[in-house]
C-alpha cells in the first residue's frame, strides 16, 4: 500500500469525506473536528475550525494528518523466502485548535475533551476504518508505544485562545513479501 494510501484512509477515519476542490475532509465524525488535512494550508481559514459545527461553538479545530516516519522488516512465516512485510508508521495528528471561550482554562478543557473523542473514536475500530492492519497498539519490535498525547499551553490574544496537541500512535500495514 503506498503511503498517500494510509494517510487518504486514516484522514478520512478522522475527518469524513475527501473533497477535492479544497484538498479536506470536510464532514468529521468527531466533535469539536471542523477539518481534516494531509498538509499544512497556505492559507489557514478561521472557517474551517467551526466547519459542520452548531452555530456559537466556542471550540473547534483543525488537524493535520503526518507521517514523519516509517520502518519495514520482514516477517519469516514459512520459511526464508516467503512472509510478509511489516510496515509501522509513526502517525501524528496534529490538532490546531481556536476558541472564543471568555477563559483559557475553559479552552483547555474543550482540548482535553476532543483530545476524549478521538482517541474514543479510534478505540472503535483498530484498523482505522481499513485505512491499517491496526493503529495505536503498542508494538515492541519497531517502536510504537500505544496511543501518546502532548499538550501545549493555550495562548490567548484579542479574545482568541489559540491550542495545539499531538497525538501519536504506530499503524501497521503488512504487505506480500
Amino acid at each position: 500500500m503506498a503511503i498517500t494510501d494510509v494517510l487518504d484512509g486514516i484522514a478520512r477515519y478522522f475527518g469524513g469525506e475527501y473533497d477535492p476542490d479544497t484538498r479536506t475532509y470536510r464532514s468529521s465524525p468527531v466533535s469539536g473536528v471542523g477539518v481534516v488535512r494531509r498538509g499544512k494550508p497556505k492559507d489557514d481559514k478561521a472557517a474551517d475550525y467551526f466547519l459542520g459545527m452548531d452555530p456559537g461553538a466556542r471550540t473547534g479545530s483543525v488537524i493535520l494528518v503526518h507521517i514523519p516516519r516509517q520502518h519495514e522488516y520482514r516477517r519469516a512465516l514459512g520459511g526464508e523466502h516467503s512472509g510478509l512485510k511489516q510496515i509501522v508508521y509513526e502517525v501524528i495528528l496534529r490538532v490546531y485548535l481556536r476558541s472564543t471561550t471568555s477563559y483559557a482554562e475553559d479552552a483547555q478543557d474543550d482540548a482535553y475533551a476532543l483530545r476524549d473523542a478521538l482517541v474514543e473514536w479510534m478505540r472503535r475500530d483498530r484498523t482505522l476504518g481499513e485505512a491499517v492492519f491496526q493503529a495505536g497498539e503498542h508494538i515492541t519490535e519497531s517502536g510504537g508505544d500505544g496511543i501518546d498525547v502532548e499538550y501545549s499551553e493555550p495562548s490567548t490574544a484579542a479574545n482568541l485562545t489559540k491550542g495545539y496537541f499531538e497525538v501519536r500512535f504506530a499503524a501497521v500495514e503488512f504487505v506480500e513479501a
